[in-house]
């Protein structure tokens, strides 16, 4: 959501970044005005014990698939544990846009108390995605489970989905649902940095591979993060394997190959040019930065979100997932790797999509849209951009 918060702030509109305590220096890093709204909650915790509880061999379907899929099963635990943060935050988020008297309401997809303050403010919501839309065939379900927050704080409707979408995807890559919805370029933010950090040396002729696991997984527990794995995986290959990972990563990633070279704190967005193909777990951060640089990817996800995100990738050809139920098996990423770098039909996809994001709008040019569904042109314009992951 920072590109968007700074195009707003850089068109002369005051911003204000509504996210529980444990955000505020984040926020404060990225040089905008953080607004403390209710309090932290163990989201990783959450997480972590109903992700354990999705055997793996309760999964079927083929190693490398293709095909798309929807959100998993599982999905309406994970709307109680989005509800419990709404309710969390959403008495002092009201009493924040009331007081502040914001205009408009810029929320992440899964921070609902968003919307809800929104509505008893009176002011449009606008729902900014992530990655693929995985909780708008959830609409109905999300309405009723927001009810007694709704009912409490007396107002007639709020719609999780808002007045508008801000959509990141290419059209090829998300599906076509109704409503109002305007694409927005993607621009990776990867934090702020005291020095810039150097990135991976001259390419040597050889293909060169980038895997990385975000900064979700090793959270939830060690057996999640599985870039080590996957570099020992293509050990031997005629490949240079980069590894990007945060330095509290590092520690897990176990011995590793001859052909495998770590690099600490660098923005993905720095070291994925020059690289050929990415290996990750499916996140939508990793997944679209690589389609900004039209990379072939293979995910590993565990996640049900992850899965999503995977599968819709692999639908538009410009990927392979596998399937945690075959234990990710180092031949088997082997195989899935030498598949996407041999096959020049992934590269092409995944360049296509590249282009098409590329072809979207900047968040500068997104600024005007807001503004008009605010009021217009003719005042400035508050917005509260609001995040619940904590």
């Amino acid at each position: 959501m920072i590109p968007l918060a700074w195009a707003c702030r850089a068109a002369g509109h005051e911003v204000r970044v509504a996210a529980p305590p444990g955000l505020t220096n984040v926020i404060a890093h990225a040089g905008l005005t953080p607004v403390r709204a209710g309090h932290d909650m163990d989201v990783t915790g959450a997480v972590r014990s109903f992700v354990r509880k999705l055997a793996p061999e309760n999964r079927t379907g083929p190693a490398a698939r293709p095909a798309g899929g929807g959100p998993s099963a599982k999905t309406p635990r994970a709307l109680g544990m989005f509800v419990d943060l709404a309710e969390s935050m959403v008495d002092d988020l009201v009493t924040f846009a009331r007081d502040w008297r914001a205009d408009l309401v810029v929320y992440d997809p899964t921070a609902w108390a968003g919307p809800l303050a929104a509505a008893a403010a009176g002011v449009p919501a606008v729902r900014q995605l992530y990655g693929i839309d995985l909780l708008f065939p959830a609409r109905e379900a999300v309405i009723r489970a927001l009810e007694p927050i709704r009912a409490r704080l007396g107002v007639d409707e709020a719609d999780p989905l808002g007045a508008l979408t801000i959509d990141p995807c290419p059209a090829g890559l998300q599906e076509d649902f109704p409503g109002a919805r305007r694409r927005m370029r993607y621009l990776p933010y990867n934090g702020a940095y005291d020095v810039y950090p150097a990135g991976p040396p001259e390419r040597t002729g050889r293909p060169r591979i980038c895997v990385t696991w975000g900064t979700t997984m090793a959270r939830l527990g060690d057996e999640f993060f599985l870039a080590g794995h996957a570099a020992r995986a293509l050990a031997g290959l005629d490949a240079e394997v980069v590894l990007a990972v945060t330095p509290a990563q590092r520690a897990l990633l176990g011995d590793l190959p001859p052909n495998a070279r770590v690099f600490e704190s660098v923005p993905l967005h720095l070291l994925l040019p020059g690289c050929d193909l990415v290996v990750h777990h499916g996140g939508a951060g990793s997944m679209l930065t690589g389609l900004v640089n039209g990379l072939p990817q293979l995910a590993l996800p565990r996640l049900p979100d992850h899965a999503g995100h995977a599968r819709r990738l692999a639908a538009t050809g410009a990927g392979l997932v596998l399937d945690p139920a075959n234990g990710f098996e180092p031949a088997e990423i082997r195989r899935a790797v030498e598949d996407l770098l041999a096959s020049p039909g992934h590269a092409r996809s995944a360049r296509h999509l590249g282009d098409e994001m590329a072809a979207h709008p900047t968040p500068a040019e997104l600024v005007a849209d807001l503004e008009d569904l605010a009021g217009g042109h003719d005042r400035q314009l508050s917005s509260l951009t609001h995040h619940a992951m904590g």
